[in-house]
């Protein structure tokens, strides 16, 4: 059966369809059908639009298994995707502990592991953006210009976790941390 023909054929069911569709691939068999991305954004926009738990769990099913598939930057791109769709969840039903969907813990340990340079680090590389990327601009060596831009897409990542959890702040879901606290304090200065 070819992709389409399994998307047309799934659309017609509920979400448990879907979710046993994705079992099988959870289990362990080669990922085959329609794209992970594709059953995601389909899945991610019923969820919304109905604030249906139980699409949202399809969403974040076929997101995690996309990400199980992709290399580090695009395996990021695919799980920032499913911490935005769960933090709209929480912030509109709350957190539950143990809920694939709800569960802030999983969003604050995906946030916490990818905070991955001492946040004084950080904020020095913040500081000294405008000055670096001129130097690099500027620089006749073009491997300036690319570290530059590696670096700025290592604090934009780091920003796009920090989004995340001011979502969970602005809806009263953030626990007092003081760690976490300083980050969301620099959170404004990233690109």
């Amino acid at each position: 059966m070819d992709q389409e023909s399994i998307l047309d054929s799934l659309k017609t069911e509920g979400p448990e369809a879907w979710l046993a569709y994705l079992h099988r691939f959870e289990e362990g068999e080669p990922i085959t059908g329609p794209s992970m991305l594709v059953i995601f954004n389909y899945a991610a926009w019923l969820a919304k639009k109905q604030a249906s738990l139980d699409w949202a769990e399809v969403a974040v099913r076929a997101a995690e298994l996309e990400a199980a598939h992709r290399t580090d930057i695009e395996r990021e791109g695919v799980l920032l995707h499913a911490m935005r769709l769960r933090s709209w969840f929480i912030s509109t039903m709350g957190s539950r502990p143990g809920h694939l969907v709800l569960d802030k813990g999983i969003i604050l340990h995906w946030v916490m592991d990818g905070l991955n340079l001492p946040i004084q680090t950080v904020k020095e590389n913040a500081r000294l953006l405008g000055e670096n990327l001129t130097r690099a601009k500027n620089s006749p060596n073009p491997e300036d210009l690319r570290q530059m831009g590696k670096e700025m897409s290592q604090l934009r990542w780091i920003k796009h976790r920090l989004n995340i959890v001011k979502v969970l702040a602005d809806s009263g879901e953030l626990p007092g941390d003081s760690v976490l606290d300083e980050w969301m304090q620099l959170r404004e200065s990233l690109p």
